[in-house]
């Protein structure tokens, strides 16, 4: 903050900068290290394991496609209510999550996630799988992922964007693995083996999530406590402890203050920070308008300080709205620039989980050998992708926006690619593009909604975006499943998935001009009001 800020809004008053322990509260800046790099590797095993489920999936819908010949549309609903569900059930879990807290959260969901997949090795048919892994295991994934993010970002702030990056690359790492992993099961125990094993390792979710620990937040007083001016709602500014300090040491122009804080040392008397929790219902954790951002806080405007200012407005009588609630919000609906982000993300969507659910029943086709090694490529270029990505996007002169629609207008682009190749090395530089630059949708998300809608809409935001995601992706593999059936060919399958990611990515385009029209009407409507007084 500049001498001229801090001098403006000083000059606004003592009760804009001045707090009482009755009327709010506040949590300290986070660790930033500690027990939170514990969290950090947490996080990262379980990406592994459960996106390493859900993108070599492909592997098992082949296995499920020879052994039940339910037809490819069919089989595929197993898929696409497993990511449909484990996306949409986020507004749900948050609120489960702000109640009970990660740790316990992601326990549950590491329970039902694993009973469900093992469950799903006695199935007779493909209803049955729909339900053991597509409604079960997607409840419980979708209970295991939000902590799993959410855990990490209350830990970091400074080191947010590294800390999340280093997690979110577990789903790059079990893509890798988890392709060849299946394959040597199923070749080893049959698929109904390979389900139970991988259900075993699903349970390793349940300690891993017992390391998910609240962080312990202390909650401090000012030191002149007695000298504040006792307001409904205030605002707590992290830098105005310092400056309390110093008017209690008399360092201040206000003369009479300082000689009787001085004359005073009970008013000056420091009080022990006490733990305590800052949700006086449950965890509390979701109310933190900064817990679903995975970027660097000092890529900010407002964080760009060297030492970040923490603005947090609480109020006594007034109850924060449950995340449920917050995150399905419908009044961003009404907001053009998220409307069009909203129908990017549809599209985006219907054709996402395309590549990883049939690359390798196609490359059978082809006569390609060990095609779960494309599979594999996607998982380690989206790993690339993700830390280079992540990396530039965290420059303050890089415009976020541009990148994430470039990175899926080129996604879109080479999948299409994939229906004309025929070749291993033309799959796989399909599939190295395809990973590489589909880790921007799903690694930027978060930061491109901050630069849009601004830091308090952000769980709106995202709430109502993975509501949208789970609808768009519980269509997608099906629609394509059965245009593979009707058409005899995978060709139109990746061609029109490959346009509807491309076209979700072009589209954006359009949000600068948006904003720029935005901008300019309130200048306009004053020209319009002052218009008659310049003719007077």
């Amino acid at each position: 903050m500049s001498h001229e800020e801090m001098e403006s809004a000083n000059g606004k008053g003592a009760h804009a900068s001045t707090w009482s322990r009755e009327s709010s509260e506040s949590p300290p800046p986070p660790p930033d290290g500690g027990w939170g790099w514990i969290v950090v590797f947490a996080s990262f095993m379980i990406h592994i394991v459960i996106d390493g489920l859900t993108y070599s999936f492909g592997v098992l819908y082949y296995e499920f496609l020879g052994y039940f010949q339910e037809g490819e549309s069919k089989t595929a609903w197993i898929v696409s209510i497993l990511c449909a569900i484990t996306l949409s059930s986020g507004p749900l879990t948050s609120s489960l999550v702000n109640r009970w807290g990660c740790q316990l959260v992601t326990v549950l969901g590491g329970l039902l996630a694993a009973a469900c997949i093992i469950a799903s090795a006695f199935a007779d048919n493909v209803l049955t799988l729909i339900f053991t892994i597509g409604v079960g295991t997607g409840f419980g994934c979708g209970l295991i992922y939000l902590p799993a993010i959410v855990s990490v970002t209350v830990w970091f702030e400074r080191y947010r964007s590294l800390a999340t990056g280093i997690a979110v690359c577990g789903s790059g790492l079990g893509t890798f693995i988890f392709p060849h992993l299946t394959k040597g099961l199923i070749s080893s125990y049959g698929w109904r083996g390979a389900l139970v094993i991988i259900g075993a390792l699903i349970l390793n979710c349940i300690p891993l999530g017992f390391l998910f620990r609240p962080v312990p937040e202390m909650l401090k007083t000012p030191v002149s406590e007695p000298m504040l001016t006792k307001q409904k709602k205030t605002v707590l500014n992290k830098s105005q402890s310092t400056e309390h300090m110093a008017r209690a040491n008399g360092r201040t122009e206000d003369g009479d203050v300082a000689r009787l804080t001085l004359s005073q040392p009970a008013l000056n008397k420091s009080h022990e920070p006490k733990p305590q929790t800052w949700s006086r219902r449950g965890s509390g954790i979701m109310h933190r308008p900064d817990v679903l951002y995975q970027g660097s806080m000092t890529s900010l405007t407002k964080y760009r300080a060297s030492s970040p200012v923490r603005i947090q407005t609480i109020t006594k009588d007034e109850e924060p709205k449950s995340p449920l609630s917050e995150m399905l919000d419908v009044s961003l609906l009404v907001d053009p620039i998220f409307v069009l982000f909203s129908v990017s993300n549809i599209l985006t969507n219907i054709g996402f989980y395309i590549p990883y659910v049939y690359t390798v029943t196609m490359s059978i086709e082809l006569g390609i050998e060990n095609p779960e090694r494309l599979i594999s490529i996607m998982g380690a270029a989206t790993l690339v992708g993700r830390i280079v990505l992540g990396f530039i996007s965290d420059k303050p002169w890089v415009n976020r926006l541009m990148v994430y629609n470039v990175c899926l207008t080129i996604a879109g682009f080479s999948m299409a690619t994939a229906a004309v190749c025929v070749e291993f090395w033309g799959l796989a530089l399909y599939a190295a593009m395809y990973g590489f630059t589909s880790g921007a949708y799903v690694g930027l998300t978060s930061v491109v909604l901050v630069d849009l809608f601004g830091m308090e809409k952000l769980t709106n935001a995202f709430g109502l975006l993975l509501f949208f995601q789970g609808i768009a992706s519980l269509f997608g593999a099906p629609l394509a499943g059965w245009l593979v059936q009707a058409t005899g060919s995978y060709m139109p399958t990746f061609i029109g998935a490959g346009a509807f990611v491309s076209v979700s990515g072009v589209m954006l385009f359009v949000i600068p001009l948006l904003q720029r029209r935005r901008r300019t009407k309130p200048a306009r409507a004053r020209s319009r009001t002052d218009l008659p007084l310049d003719h007077m």
